[in-house]
């Protein structure tokens, strides 16, 4: 079964813009710990990694600690992430996590499915798209 054409109607669905910082900061980070006011409106999802650990823990497997996406994030990155989720459990009910995370300024997928026949272009194509250069630090 492949669901790449699915996790690619998730994207459509949102309007995904670069992360805009004022001048004079290299990234979202130090804005952040300089205007604290600004998180909660803007960066903090509702949707957290405590979210996803109590959601999907039957999914994640032994051994691996899950999501460690934190924040600050996009909160539509999370929204996309819950839907993918959905995608590929619906197409595999063995689907397992082994880690979703904010890394050098993007989301990593890293998963197992032995029925998703694409889920190394879906893995591609979130890592590619779920991207800010504003977020590495």
């Amino acid at each position: 079964m492949k669901i790449l054409e699915q996790v690619q109607a998730v994207f459509a669905k949102y309007e995904l813009k670069p992360i805009e910082i004022p001048a004079g900061y290299n990234d979202l980070y130090k804005y952040l710990r300089d205007h604290p006011g600004e998180r909660e409106d803007k960066y903090t999802p509702e949707k957290d990694d405590d979210y996803f650990l109590i959601k999907y823990r039957v999914y994640i497997s032994k051994g691996h600690y899950g999501f460690a996406i934190g924040t600050p994030t996009v909160p539509a990155w999370c929204e996309i992430l819950d839907e993918i989720l959905e995608i590929c459990i619906s197409a595999d009910h063995r689907f397992e996590i082994q880690q979703i995370k904010m890394k050098m300024g993007g989301i990593r997928f890293y998963t197992e499915s032995n029925v998703i026949e694409d889920i190394n272009e879906v893995e591609s194509w979130i890592e590619n798209t779920l991207y800010d250069k504003a977020l590495i630090y």
